[in-house]
């Protein structure tokens, strides 16, 4: 794939928006890396993200100002939204995570931040990484 250009040398970003679980980040971290090309996942945590961030607007406020900084300042082209599978935070069944993460991922394509934005889903049961949408 094509080498990222960034504003600086301090290697390439990406950015995640994910669930505090600490069960997600690892094998997302690396699927970005994968995926992407990129050094380093910026990650911006709520619990129960895909399920909040269409509901809370001072959370998707919150969520979206760092974000910014990771497309300004790091130089971030790429986003992901993860909901994963027996999320406390957000504790409804895969269909209703996958509808989440849809609508999720339309909010932060819609902020304009970013040139691609995939939704992903974990199952933290078998570390499976499920690509839910991508647009």
């Amino acid at each position: 794939g094509k080498i990222p250009i960034t504003m600086s040398n301090h290697g390439t970003f990406c950015t995640v928006f994910d669930c505090m679980d600490g069960r997600c980040q690892d094998c997302i971290g690396a699927w970005c890396k994968k995926e992407f090309g990129t050094d380093y996942a910026d990650t911006i945590t709520i619990a129960g993200l895909d399920g909040v961030l269409p509901k809370d607007a001072a959370e998707r406020e919150r969520a979206l100002m760092m974000a910014k900084i990771s497309a300004e300042k790091h130089g971030s082209k790429n986003a992901v939204v993860v909901g994963h599978s027996g999320c406390a935070g957000f504790p409804v069944g895969n269909d209703e995570h996958a509808a989440a993460i849809k609508e999720s991922v339309n909010i932060i394509k819609n902020s304009g931040l970013f040139e691609k934005v995939v939704g992903l889903f974990v199952d933290v049961e078998t570390g499976k990484i499920e690509e839910v949408c991508r647009v």
